[in-house]
């Protein structure tokens, strides 16, 4: 059977071309930032100019962006990205500064997949199997993971505003997150994100899962400070329907 699924935000319903076509205009963005960073882009075996990667077409620009992506490694994008980190740091201090006791945004993907079965998605979502072995195919503004102990460190860049952000993802089952616990999914994953240096950052992740008939459901969800833009808030709510779109289709059985 192939996957397919179906998406609301806000209680609206975004269909698959909206999110293909979103996805593509994030492809060519990202070859452009990295580029700007420094990246070998290459095709043919010939250096791409910047008109060349915006004529790239969808599939072209996800093979190509995912190639590229994964030819770096985490310390690789350390160091391509120093600056950009170095300000992202500031960003999301800033962020946590201006917002005070004000209540966390809410940033919530409502997903339900057909194709891929419960079971195998739950176990993914245990095992964190497709962000680790599938992280840049996930979402185009994913750049490189690895797993350091107990917890994820992560760059990628959140709510498609700005640029990337290096980060430590933990287990917390405790976070306090603005987003309702439905008893009807029996499988949740609640993170807490820190910066490098630890502090944390204001932005826990909590995704729910539950069975449906020939299929999965997945509320992707996480929070961002009360001082972040409406547009990064509403970004990343799309950020976590293409990033859990990528997570089923690589649990049913889709490799990049």
């Amino acid at each position: 059977m192939d996957l397919t699924f179906e998406c609301e935000i806000n209680g609206r319903s975004l269909g698959a071309e909206q999110i293909a076509l979103l996805s593509h205009q994030r492809e060519i963005h990202v070859l452009h930032e990295l580029k700007r960073a420094g990246a070998r882009l290459e095709r043919d075996g010939a250096p791409l100019s910047d008109d060349a990667i915006n004529a790239l077409a969808p599939e072209a620009a996800q093979a190509l962006s995912i190639a590229v992506r994964r030819s770096y490694s985490f310390e690789d994008y350390e160091d391509m990205f120093r600056e950009q980190l170095a300000a992202s740091d500031q960003m999301w201090r800033g962020l946590r500064d201006a917002s005070g006791d004000r209540p966390l945004q809410p940033c919530v993907a409502d997903l339900t997949f057909h194709g891929v079965s419960y079971d195998d998605f739950a176990r993914n979502v245990h095992s964190m199997a497709p962000f680790l072995d599938g992280y840049a195919q996930c979402n185009p503004d994913h750049f490189s993971i690895k797993r350091d102990g107990d917890e994820l460190r992560l760059i990628e860049i959140f709510g498609m505003c700005g640029g990337p952000s290096a980060l430590r993802l933990s287990n917390d089952p405790g976070v306090v997150v603005p987003i309702e616990h439905d008893e009807s999914y029996p499988v949740e994953f609640a993170g807490r994100g820190a910066l490098r240096d630890g502090m944390d950052a204001g932005n826990p992740a909590y995704h729910q899962v539950k069975p449906i008939d020939g299929g999965v459901a997945v509320r992707a969800g996480c929070a961002l400070p009360a001082a972040a833009p409406q547009a990064m808030v509403e970004g990343h709510k799309m950020h976590l329907a293409i990033e859990f779109i990528g997570f089923a289709r690589y649990v049913a059985g889709y490799r990049a």
